[in-house]
């Protein structure tokens, strides 16, 4: 049964049907097309899920100019995502291998810099092809690229631009901890935020051409084990560990005794939670 509507503040009314468009969005996707993220069926999903009626009147012109800016506005929140659900799920998966680490040699370390790319790029490009939010930030990403730059392109890609700010930000700390674990610090000219950008960009790529032709994405046979054994490797993983062999090197004043009193998947959690 619905209820009256209760006396609810703009901002309520807003976080409401916003949730709702995101979750029509999720069920159908982009490529619907516009008809599929309508106030009316907005309405239809709040009045399911929170059991309150509105009336156009009571959202048209009180929070949003009309349908397009409500659109918009479900866009917007989308875009913002900034994929902390996805990295977040990935280092939890990860937290046995990072604790496992070598550090007592400097091949040690070389090995464990390989390792790491190896099993967390294959981890962390399950987790996005089966994440929906982070299919449809990039169908969102997809939209803004072609048309003119109207207002509603604008406030999206500037939302885009915050959450690509988010996401390098988080992704830095993380690996700032885990190379400060391993003993490796930046080139001289080259930063850890500069990688973070690379690596996201690589990311990104990689997911989306494993949707399309995953057959040479993976299954790739290594003689990269510590004994020279053979290991499974993705193209992903492969590029990633060339991107850190540009950027890093290991740290002539690093002191093992130190590494070996942290806990990496701690150093971790605490570089995520510092956000």
């Amino acid at each position: 049964m619905t209820s009256r509507r209760p006396q609810l503040r703009r901002d309520e009314t807003r976080a409401m049907f916003i949730e709702a468009g995101v979750a029509i969005l999720r069920e159908h996707g982009l490529g619907a097309g516009s008809d599929v993220l309508t106030l009316k069926r907005a309405r239809d999903r709040v009045e399911a899920d929170h059991g309150i009626r509105f009336v156009n009147a009571s959202l048209i012109g009180r929070i949003w100019k009309d349908q397009s800016d409500y659109q918009t506005d479900v866009l917007t929140t989308i875009a913002l995502d900034d994929s902390n659900g996805e990295v977040e799920h990935t280092l939890d998966l990860v937290a046995p291998l990072l604790a496992g680490l070598d550090v007592r040699s400097p091949p040690a370390r070389r090995w464990s810099l390989q390792e790491m790319c190896r099993c967390v790029s294959a981890v962390h490009l399950t987790t996005l092809q089966s994440s929906t939010d982070w299919a449809l930030w990039v169908g969102v990403l997809a939209i803004t690229a072609v048309g003119p730059a109207t207002e509603r392109r604008q406030r999206v890609e500037a939302a885009l631009r915050q959450s690509y700010v988010d996401v390098t930000t988080q992704m830095e700390a993380i690996y700032t901890a885990l190379l400060d674990f391993i003993g490796f610090r930046s080139r001289d000219g080259l930063s850890v935020r500069q990688f973070a950008v690379a690596a996201a960009a690589l990311t990104e790529g990689c997911v989306l051409r494993e949707r399309v032709d995953p057959t040479p994405m993976n299954g790739i046979v290594r003689p990269s084990g510590r004994d020279g054994e053979d290991q499974d490797w993705t193209l992903f993983g492969i590029a990633l560990h060339a991107l850190t062999e540009q950027f890093f090197e290991l740290d002539p004043e690093w002191e093992v005794e130190r590494a070996l009193r942290l806990n990496p998947p701690a150093a971790v959690d605490t570089a995520r939670d510092a956000r």
